[in-house]
Parts: structure tokens; C-alpha cells; sequence
């Protein structure tokens, strides 16, 4: 018994020093060309009223309970938000200096305890407005291994609320849309592919031109393009995937080798806009079924499909583009 307690101290004590030796806090900066006069970004940002219309989180749960103090754009201003997925907190206006700067205090309630501080800048700049949103946090002690975590994580969010921002302000700009359509099972099929490893631009080329070189292979197009990624991960900044074709069983042979993809239950995610904003809308869509409680399935493929074909010309905003990420366990088709 002695000898067991013992080690359990020793074990106690190792974990706390390991604690005690990581950084507790954390800082994201990151900074978006808005198309909007700086009077107008300003207003959406000091009006705290305005932010479930734009904001990275709340669009997992549009019905999280919201309450604002009488002159939320004022200084002393807040509103809070307790939701099941989202959490609890308060964000409260510190400083406001008109057209300039806001300074803001945020208050983490849920799932764990921690403030942390909101800085906005805005500069014209011609037509746009660029606006730098920053956090500056520290983590609970107990939760210092995450500190390492949250920066890439919250970068991607801000990377997406301004985006979001800028198609709330001028719905002309480009931005991305996004809509949880919920769990359903995919069927097998068959599948002409061109292999791909590299960044993202990189991967935008290859898919131009591996898309239009197997539908010429294919002699037409028997369905919808798409791409099935491997061991996806929503922060990677490099990416293994196949850009492929579906193909039925009476397409002519050619020199692409036939491919077998099989079905399984996959939780959606549509989007609408450019092809830019998939790594956002997957990191959206991880971050939907983690709130969930849905497990990613990494042992099959993930897929994006395209309902418009490469370069035709069409709008980037009405581009259609299909997110599925495998999942684990069942879930209702109907969560959003």
C-alpha cells in the first residue's frame, strides 16, 4: 500500500513540474482587408448586438442564450453567452477609442475560468479597412498543455470571423458560407484519381487541371468531382489527397487506374465561396463535430465535392463545394 502511494506521489509531483514548466499564455494577432469604410467596420465591432450576425463561434450554436447590457457599444458595455456547445463568458468593452482602437475584457465562465484580453486596431486603407484582432490569454494551470494548442486554433477562428465579417459588411466581397447539414451515410462507388501532396496553392492548380484531365479521360462527365484527403488534419498547412472522378462500371478503360471508395457515415458541411476558404470550413467542421461530441473516423477518407466545374467562370460567392469528414458514432441528420 506504502509502496503505491508512493508512486503515486512521484507521479503527482512529475505531472505538477511538468505543469509548472509550460507556458501559461498564449497570443494570436490577425489582420483582414475589410471592403467597408472604416466608419462602418468600426460601428459593427464597438455595436456588440451585431456580433452573432459574423461570429466564428455562435454560428455553431445560433441558439446560445445572449444577453447585452443597455449600451453594449459604449464603454462598460458587454454581452454574455451560455450555450451547451459553446460555453459560458462575458466579452466587456475596456477602451474605446473612436476609429481607432478597442480594448476589450473576456471572460471564459465555461468550460473552464479564464479572462483574457481583446485588442482591435483599424487603419484605412483606400476603399478597405484593415482590422487586427488580437487575444491575449493564459490558461488555468491545470490546463497549461493546452496553451500550445490554442494559438493555431483561435487563428483559424479569427481567420474566419473576419471572413465572415467582411461578406456581413459587403455581401459583394468575397467570403465563405457555411451550413452544418448533419450526419448521413455515403454509398461506394468507383473512382478515376490523380495523387496530389503539397501546400494549398499548389493544390488549387492540381485540381484545375487533374479535374479536366479525367473527365477527358472519361470521355464526360459520369458525376461530380472530388477530393479524398488523408489523415486530414483542419491546421496542417500541407495536405495528401487524391483529386478524383467518379466512373461507372462501363466507362472505357484508360491509363488511370480504377479505385474503390467505400461508403460509411460522414457528418456535412456545405459551402459557399472560394476555394480559399475550405481550410477555414474545415476547421469549422472539425470544431462542429469535437462541440458535438462526434469522433473523426481517421481511418477512412475525407471528402470535398465540387458542384461547379473549374473555371467556369461563375462567381466565387455561388461556388457549391460539399464537406464530409468521417465520423465514428452515429449521429442525427438533422444536428446543425
Amino acid at each position: 500500500m506504502w509502496i503505491a502511494f508512493g508512486l503515486l506521489t512521484v507521479l503527482l509531483i512529475a505531472v505538477l513540474g511538468y505543469l509548472a514548466s509550460l507556458p501559461a499564455e498564449f497570443r494570436v494577432r490577425r489582420s483582414l482587408a475589410v471592403a467597408a469604410p472604416l466608419q462602418q467596420v468600426f460601428a459593427a465591432i464597438v455595436d456588440l448586438r451585431g456580433w452573432p450576425e459574423w461570429s466564428p463561434w455562435l454560428l455553431h450554436e445560433p441558439d446560445a442564450r445572449l444577453e447585452f447590457s443597455e449600451q453594449p457599444q459604449q464603454e462598460g458595455g458587454c454581452y454574455t453567452w451560455d450555450g451547451e456547445r459553446v460555453g459560458a463568458g462575458r466579452l466587456t468593452h475596456r477602451s474605446i477609442v473612436e476609429g481607432r482602437r478597442i480594448q476589450q475584457e473576456i471572460e471564459f465562465r465555461r468550460p473552464f475560468k479564464s479572462i483574457g484580453e481583446v485588442n482591435w486596431a483599424f487603419e484605412a486603407d483606400g476603399e478597405t479597412t484593415v482590422v487586427s484582432w488580437e487575444m491575449i490569454g493564459r490558461m488555468p494551470f491545470l490546463f497549461r498543455f493546452m496553451a500550445k494548442h490554442m494559438a493555431p486554433m483561435i487563428e483559424r477562428d479569427y481567420d474566419l470571423g473576419l471572413a465572415l465579417l467582411n461578406g456581413y459588411l459587403n455581401p459583394a466581397a468575397e467570403h465563405p458560407r457555411l451550413g452544418f447539414a448533419g450526419a448521413e451515410s455515403l454509398q461506394d462507388f468507383s473512382y478515376w484519381a490523380v495523387p496530389f501532396r503539397g501546400n494549398l496553392r499548389q493544390l488549387e492548380s492540381t485540381r484545375r487541371s487533374g479535374i479536366a484531365a479525367l473527365q477527358a479521360a472519361a470521355g464526360g462527365k459520369p458525376g461530380l468531382a472530388l477530393a479524398l484527403y488523408r489523415n486530414l488534419d483542419p491546421l496542417a498547412t500541407e495536405y495528401q489527397a487524391e483529386i478524383a472522378l467518379p466512373v461507372a462500371d462501363n466507362t472505357p478503360a484508360s491509363n488511370y487506374t480504377r479505385r474503390e471508395f467505400r461508403g460509411g457515415r460522414y457528418f456535412k458541411l456545405v459551402h459557399n465561396g472560394s476555394h480559399r476558404f475550405l481550410p477555414l470550413a474545415w476547421h469549422a467542421l472539425f470544431s462542429h463535430c469535437k462541440m458535438l461530441g462526434i469522433k473523426h473516423d481517421r481511418d477512412r477518407p475525407a471528402l470535398e465535392i465540387y458542384h461547379d466545374e473549374p473555371g467556369d467562370g461563375a462567381a466565387s460567392n455561388t461556388l457549391t463545394t460539399a464537406l464530409y469528414l468521417p465520423i465514428r458514432q452515429a449521429a442525427s441528420s438533422g444536428e446543425s
